[in-house]
């Protein structure tokens, strides 16, 4: 288990949990994809934290950098004005960027070359 996969996941839980926090949950579409955005995340990250073989795996990474991707742009492409929503959604999508890119581009190659 690498601890940043861990970060991942609790991100993931973050934005699963957002909509409520924030309270943004009565507008469907943005609560629905802030949910299914934060399963993704916390799901492969989770898998990645619990399985050797799943943490190997680059496509993991990948997909968890597009939802990063997602969330950086996703309170401008639904304006939403909630009260600290637009830099939550902003840090927390850096965050998984950051750490999926570290993982596949620098730790998985490295572990690669050890094996």
């Amino acid at each position: 288990m690498l601890w940043s996969n861990a970060v991942n996941a609790l991100v993931g839980v973050w934005f699963i949990l957002a909509p409520f926090v924030l309270k943004f949950s009565d507008r469907p579409t943005p609560m629905w994809l802030s949910i299914i955005g934060g399963a993704i995340l916390l799901v492969l990250a989770g898998w990645a934290v619990l399985s050797e073989p799943a943490r190997r795996q680059t496509w993991i990474q990948y997909v968890n950098g597009l939802v990063g991707i997602w969330f950086v742009f996703f309170p401008y492409v639904y304006a939403l004005d909630v009260p600290n929503l637009k830099w939550t959604s902003i840090v927390g999508g850096l965050i998984v960027i950051v750490l999926s890119g570290w993982l596949v581009f620098r730790v998985l190659p490295e572990e690669a070359r050890t094996h």
